[in-house]
């Protein structure tokens, strides 16, 4: 596996495992609101998942984002909104 850094020192990797698990939370918390459809929403979610991954992985590596403390906090607590969501 490849495993290049940026310029900003965060490896690639980490980066779009990043961003692939913030899209998938955030679609995780607007689908609900879309429709009551769970068959639609879940078509919905595995169909713009790898576009949407994409896309904020670029624009993420176009404005130097870095895993740092701060990011993997956004990260956790938005994966905990997503559990106190689904679970009410």
């Amino acid at each position: 596996m490849i495993a290049t850094t940026t310029e900003s020192g965060t490896s690639l990797d980490k980066i779009l495992l990043y961003h692939f698990l913030m899209v998938t939370a955030v679609a995780l918390l607007i689908t609900p609101l879309i429709t009551d459809n769970k068959l639609f929403e879940l078509m919905l979610l595995v169909s713009m998942q790898i576009a949407l991954t994409c896309i904020s992985t670029l624009i993420g590596l176009s404005m130097g984002h870095t895993i740092n403390r701060r990011a993997a906090s956004l990260l956790f607590a938005v994966w905990m909104l997503v559990w106190c969501v689904h679970l009410a």
